[in-house]
């Protein structure tokens, strides 16, 4: 059995320390491009969305070097991403490209039962103990918030840094190290020394920067080559600005909250009471959208930025929600769409734009 999943932010670079940890033969795909968005788009339905045709071309290329199965995460409710795993058997099956498919949904959905059975496969034929597997599982999820938490800290920290750059070429630094460790205690001491190097960055304690809250679908919000690495430019435009959906984050919501037979309020806890927009799931974390909206100015931002690839139907909801909370509550407010187009320019113009209309307004209200 040699295994793959498709790309999504950072994860290739845990995934592949627990498989190497474990023994188990993988194949990373390559990182995305535009080759593996068209080679994905030629064998997907025209109509399916850009996460749908760029994973479809990361498992294309991995079926190529000798990949036979594929871990697929999945979520619930009437959203795409949540039979995503059906449609991409289908979709490589007809192109020729037959995998074995180990699907890892909420246990609040399957069971915790089915969820064990399912992971246990990923080891079947392993002689890795269970006590050796839970803890290279439980290293893989700490390395993963570790992760997760250096980005949230550079994406805060380059508003106030006198350089911005510094904090974008710290992560990628560190992503770089990551790439090649060999083991999970290399990979904790890669981020403990690149921790202190962000903390090291100078700022400027007097500096108040714009702050926005970043929010919309998972995949978009999360992987570079879908939103055109708009991490980068906001921290090159020195914004300080946060994303609470992260990958960390899905693991509590999905897998945590259903093992633990309880709510986790990953959020504030009284968001879920408070939501009069938008009570009922209707598929995908669009809900989760409509709440950070609620928060966006509670909480002090200038502004937020929702994310969404073009035919989301949940986003396309939330979308509309929080242009009715924008005139009611003067929430300052960006949508952007991205679909299978490469050009960059628009997208770069309508951020700076944005950046520099909140920049005025704060001048003007003072």
């Amino acid at each position: 059995m040699t295994i793959t999943f498709p790309h999504l932010g950072d994860v290739h670079i845990v995934a592949r320390l627990l498989f190497h940890e474990m023994g188990i033969k993988i194949v990373v795909p390559d990182m995305n491009t535009g080759k593996a968005l068209e080679r994905g788009a030629a064998i997907s339905p025209e109509e399916m969305c850009l996460p749908f045709k760029v994973m479809a071309g990361n498992l294309a290329y991995a079926f190529d070097q000798g990949a036979d199965t594929v871990i697929m995460p999945a979520t619930v409710g009437p959203c795409r991403l949540g039979k995503y795993a059906d449609l991409l058997h289908s979709v490589l099956g007809k192109a020729g490209m037959r995998f074995n498919w180990i699907v890892i949904e909420s246990p609040t959905e399957i069971g915790i039962r089915e969820l064990m059975r399912r992971l246990a496969q990923i080891v079947s034929g392993k002689s890795v103990r269970a006590t050796k597997a839970i803890a290279i599982l439980n290293d893989s999820v700490r390395l993963m918030k570790r992760l997760d938490r250096l980005r949230a800290h550079a994406y805060e920290r380059a508003g106030q840094a006198l350089v911005p750059r510094e904090c974008l070429r710290t992560l990628k630094k560190c992503t770089e190290e990551l790439s090649k460790s060999e083991s999970m205690r290399a990979s904790f001491k890669i981020i403990r020394k690149w921790e202190k190097e962000l903390e090291q960055t100078a700022v400027d304690p007097n500096k108040q920067p714009i702050k926005l809250l970043m929010t919309g679908e998972i995949y978009t919000l999360i992987e570079p080559f879908a939103n055109k690495n708009i991490d980068a430019k906001l921290m090159e435009l020195g914004v300080s600005f946060s994303k609470r959906v992260t990958v960390s984050w899905w693991m509590r919501h999905t897998l945590i909250e259903g093992i633990c037979k309880g709510p986790l309020k990953i959020f504030n806890r009284n968001h879920r009471e408070r939501n009069q927009y938008l009570k009922y799931n209707i598929g995908g974390y669009s809900k989760q959208t409509v709440e950070e909206g609620i928060i966006c100015k509670r909480d002090g931002y200038d502004g937020i930025i929702q994310i969404l690839p073009a035919g989301c139907m949940p986003e396309i909801v939330a979308k509309s929600i929080l242009t009715r909370m924008s005139a009611e509550q003067g929430i300052h407010m960006l949508n952007i769409i991205f679909d299978e187009m490469d050009g960059e320019a628009g997208y770069i113009t309508r951020l700076e734009a944005f950046v520099d209309m909140l920049e005025r307004r704060r001048r003007c209200t003072f």
